[in-house]
């Protein structure tokens, strides 16, 4: 299989050792910015000379980044942190392999995969440090009272939230992504028939999908005490085939008992109504509509 993502290709050229460092980068980030060279080899277990080597071959492969300043210091990048995310995959036997890219999002980015029986696969790969770190401080509850935290900090823990979220609702009845396996800031699903309801120009019966919607988020908030929190065109997948939505991305859902509950709820609703009345010229009553969720 084609690999397109960088920290898949580039794999089949890292050592045991190779890995061994990167983690070690990886561990030292939680405490700074950059990963000190001297804690690096200490850390490690390996000659300072054989680091060197290693961390240089590293760079060159534009898994880890340099910085000079008062010490000499080191941190991931992207193509870094996949390649870690994909080796203990690849250990788990969830993946075998990456092939081309299938989106790319805000905060994530979407491939094709295949795992150890050649079976379809698509990994989701989150980016949420990608944006700017204070937008998404605001946006992210998990991140109240830390000092320090690097992207990819950011990235583990959100990936790890949605994966803790589609855990629990993987035996409900709801149209969700079917997970397969995670590791730091991948998540492994099943393939999700549709596509983003962003991306069509023509619908049959909109106010149907509008409907369906409406019913995902009832059952989400009365049976599961959840509320969604980003519920998007870019969230909503649409099957014209069998005429049936699935819901994606979960990092952002909250309790129903939090306190900015009712805006968040609001705000989703909002967006859509906005999104179809001006595509389909839908309307609906926004007073309504929640009333209908939430009411007992």
């Amino acid at each position: 299989m084609t690999l397109s993502l960088k920290g898949a290709k580039i794999l089949k050229d890292l050592s045991i050792k190779d890995i061994r460092v990167l983690q070690m980068v990886e561990t030292l980030l939680k405490r700074g910015e950059y990963a000190p060279f001297e804690k690096i080899a200490l850390y490690s277990g390996f000659r300072e000379k054989d680091v060197d080597i290693m961390i240089s071959r590293l760079h060159k492969f534009k898994l880890l980044q340099r910085w000079k300043g008062h010490y000499v210091g080191y941190t991931l990048t992207f193509a870094g942190h996949d390649a870690l995310a994909l080796n203990a995959l690849y250990n788990k036997k969830a993946v075998y392999g990456v092939g081309r890219e299938k989106a790319v999002g805000k905060e994530s980015d979407i491939y094709y995969a295949i795992d150890f029986e050649e079976n379809e696969v698509i990994i989701k790969i989150n980016r949420t440090g990608r944006p700017s770190f204070q937008h998404i401080k605001k946006k992210r509850d998990f991140l109240d009272g830390k000092f320090h935290y690097s992207i990819f900090f950011l990235a583990a823990v959100s990936a790890h939230r949605e994966y803790t979220i589609l855990s629990k609702l993987q035996k409900s009845k709801l149209s969700i992504p079917k997970i397969v396996n995670y590791n730091r800031h991948i998540i492994v699903m099943e393939p999700i028939p549709g596509i983003e309801l962003v991306n069509f120009k023509y619908l049959k019966n909109p106010t149907k999908v509008l409907k369906k919607t409406i019913e995902f988020e009832k059952k989400l908030y009365k049976d599961y005490q959840l509320i969604h929190g980003d519920l998007t065109e870019y969230n909503i997948l649409y099957d014209e085939n069998g005429e049936k939505i699935t819901i994606i991305d979960f990092p952002q859902a909250i309790p129903s008992d939090h306190p900015e509950a009712m805006n968040f709820l609001s705000r989703d609703f909002e967006h859509l109504f906005d999104f179809f009345g001006k595509k389909w010229s839908i309307s609906m009553e926004l007073e309504s509509v929640i009333d209908y969720i939430t009411k007992k």
